[in-house]
């Protein structure tokens, strides 16, 4: 059926298409819209969560001494190791602005490490620490803690020995 045109009431054109065109539009609005889903459906992933175990190797530390954080990091459902998660640490430091990040991934067991030395003449006080971790298909994990920085080691004694004898 060709397309015609008409003059309605108002004396506006009208078009009227014809069948084959309409069954066109018609499937062409399908595929688009199944094309849609489609493309959806092919990026819906499913989401994993981690279970994560952080240990702070000092949570007192004297300046100068070297902090070491260790991640372990496995699928809560399976247990098994997650390897290549990027684990984050964030410190700031007490009393000051200073800020330093770390970034490292996990191994074939699901472990990383952090280390660096608290500098000799960092405010002593509360180090706050922001522990995150990421993967694909993972729900991103982030938890903090506290550790405290000193003077002196709590067993420093400067290396004296103090033998008091009492007659």
């Amino acid at each position: 059926m060709p397309n015609t045109m008409s003059l309605d009431s108002n004396n506006r054109k009208t078009t009227q298409v014809g069948s084959i065109a309409s069954c066109a539009l018609l499937v062409i609005g399908i595929l688009v819209l199944y094309g849609e889903n489609g493309i959806q459906s092919s990026y819906a992933q499913s989401v994993n969560t981690f279970r994560v175990k952080v240990n702070l190797d000092k949570s007192v530390i004297a300046r100068g001494d070297t902090q070491t954080i260790k991640f372990r990091v496995v699928d809560a459902n399976s247990g098994k190791p997650i390897s290549g998660a990027v684990t984050r640490a964030t410190v700031k430091y007490a009393g000051s602005e200073i800020i330093r990040q770390f970034s490292t991934t996990t191994d074939a067991s699901g472990q990383s490490s952090i280390s660096w030395q608290i500098e000799s003449n960092a405010t002593p006080g509360a180090f706050d620490a922001v522990y995150d971790v990421a993967a694909a298909t993972y729900v991103e994990e982030s938890f903090d803690n506290t550790f405290l920085v000193v003077i002196h080691g709590v067993n420093d004694d400067n290396g004296h020995h103090h033998n008091h004898h009492h007659n």
